[in-house]
C-alpha cells in the first residue's frame, strides 16, 4: 500500500461525516480558505521499529490532521463549542467501537489519535485551529 494511498484513505473517513465544507491534502492557512469547517491531512513522518535482520518492517505513518472553524464570531456561543463537536466527531470515527479498531476500510492495521491535540479555540478572533496527531500502523508501505 502507498503512503498516498493511505493518507487518502483518512481524508476520505474525515469528508465521510459531512462536518467539513472544504479539505484537502495540501494545509491551507485559515485566511485563504473560503468555507470552514475546514479539514486538512498532512503525512508528517514515519517510524520505523527495530526489527530482527530478515524480518518486514512494522512502520508506523505520523500525520497531523488540522481542523479550522470559525464558530468563535458569534458572541453568543463559547467558541469551542464548535471545535469540540468537530474533535468529538473526529475521536468516534478513529475509535468506532469497543474492541474494534479502525482500519481506513481495511487499508491498514489501525489507525489511531496518539499524542497532545493542539486547540487554539479563537477567543481573541474568532477563528479556532486543532491539530490532532494521528498514528497509522501500515503492514506495508510501497
Amino acid at each position: 500500500m502507498s503512503r498516498s494511498t493511505i493518507v487518502d484513505a483518512v481524508l476520505q473517513l474525515l469528508n465521510s461525516t459531512g462536518a467539513f465544507n472544504t479539505s484537502g491534502r495540501r494545509l491551507v492557512p485559515w485566511t485563504e480558505v473560503r468555507s470552514q469547517p475546514a479539514v486538512f491531512v498532512r503525512h508528517v513522518g514515519d517510524h520505523y521499529s527495530a526489527r530482527a535482520t530478515g524480518m518486514p518492517p512494522k512502520i508506523t505513518m505520523e500525520t497531523e490532521v488540522w481542523v479550522y472553524s470559525q464558530s468563535g464570531k458569534d458572541s453568543q456561543v463559547a467558541p469551542s463549542v464548535a471545535m469540540d463537536g468537530l474533535l468529538d466527531t473526529i475521536e468516534a470515527l478513529l475509535k468506532p467501537a469497543p474492541g474494534v479498531v479502525q482500519t481506513l476500510g481495511g487499508t491498514v492495521t489501525h489507525a489511531w489519535i496518539e499524542g497532545k491535540i493542539e486547540i487554539y479555540p479563537g477567543d481573541l478572533d474568532g477563528q479556532a485551529i486543532a491539530v490532532i496527531p494521528v498514528s497509522i500502523l501500515c503492514p506495508a508501505l510501497n
